[in-house]
């Protein structure tokens, strides 16, 4: 009887175990079916190794779905990945155009889920283009950071393959034995030799000034340097001023009638003295004509009438 018992005991609870387990189950599959979620679909044109059907989706780090079939698309060229979105963010997704899928890795296990985040730059316009009509709503992809960097490494490598070493290298060479040469010349040797020498004429010079100015004292100039600008500085503060220019100006005008004036006075001096000049000119010549025939003072011709313009007596 004890043994019937312990076995009825290890069936029961079998059993309820096995309900319990089938009842998790359609609850869970349930839950599946009837929550608020809106299938789409974005395309890959990498490798999407490590991501599964039931992989993570995430916004922006926060869980909004997962992946429901991943497939071939169409056109046998990108990977379809159908996505089970949840309602809310579905409608951010449909308003927000900076928005891309991006495989990522989830920690160092090799599992990859999708993120959802916004994207700038040339992240933008690395969506694959689909000549195909694709059967849900479809969220622009761009590539992961893996793929980004391993598009930029092999860019680097074609670069590099394309340069030609061989004429590098030769050109190098030819540039160097060029260089040799030229430094073996010995022109360019006399001139290095010169350049030595002008600068140890110059370091000797700069000597010879800092022996000569050891002694002299340069503050006491620069202080009077300093007072002489701070007086010219004041002085044409002073010669700024309207009445001290006013003044100056008058003063000027002043000395220019005076200037006229005297040149005036000088022309009119300069004048008289011709005029007396020939006034003694004149009585000269009479003296001289009196001493050798006296008797034309009294017995000699009038003189003839002056003419107009004539300064001078005849």
């Amino acid at each position: 009887m004890a043994s019937d018992a312990r076995k009825f005991q290890v069936g029961l609870f079998v059993l309820a175990a096995a309900a319990i387990g089938v009842g998790a189950a359609i609850w869970l599959g349930a839950s599946r079916y009837l929550a608020d979620e809106i299938m789409m679909v974005t395309y890959f044109s990498e490798s999407v190794q490590g991501l599964d059907p039931g992989s993570d989706v995430k916004f922006r780090g926060v869980p909004a779905g997962r992946v429901q079939t991943i497939a071939i698309s169409p056109d046998q060229r990108l990977i379809e990945v159908a996505l089970s979105i949840k309602a809310d963010v579905a409608d951010v997704i449909r308003n927000d155009d900076t928005l891309r899928a991006q495989l990522q890795l989830a920690g160092i296990t090799g599992l990859r889920y999708v993120e959802i985040d916004h994207q700038t730059g040339d992240a933008l316009r690395k969506s694959p283009r689909l000549n195909f009509a694709a059967p849900h709503e479809t969220i622009p992809s761009t590539p992961s950071s893996f793929a980004a960097i391993q598009e930029a490494l092999e860019e680097i490598y074609d670069n590099v393959m394309a340069m030609d070493f061989p004429k590098i290298s030769a050109d190098i060479r030819a540039t160097l034995n060029s260089a040799d040469q030229l430094l073996r010349d010995e022109r360019v040797q006399r001139i290095l030799s010169g350049l030595a020498e002008l600068s140890e004429s110059a370091s000797r010079v700069t000597r010879n000034v800092e022996k000569i100015t050891a002694d002299v004292e340069v503050a006491p100039a620069i202080e009077e340097l300093r007072q002489v600008t701070t007086e010219a500085r004041g002085f044409l503060a002073e010669l700024r001023k309207e009445d001290v220019g006013g003044r100056l100006r008058a003063t000027l005008d002043d000395f220019g009638g005076a200037a006229r004036s005297t040149q005036q006075f000088v022309l009119g001096l300069r004048e008289t003295i011709d005029r007396l000049d020939r006034s003694l000119g004149n009585l000269e010549t009479l003296t001289d004509d009196v001493s050798r025939q006296p008797s034309r003072l009294l017995f000699s011709n009038p003189p003839e009438p002056r003419r107009e313009g004539d300064g001078g007596t005849r």
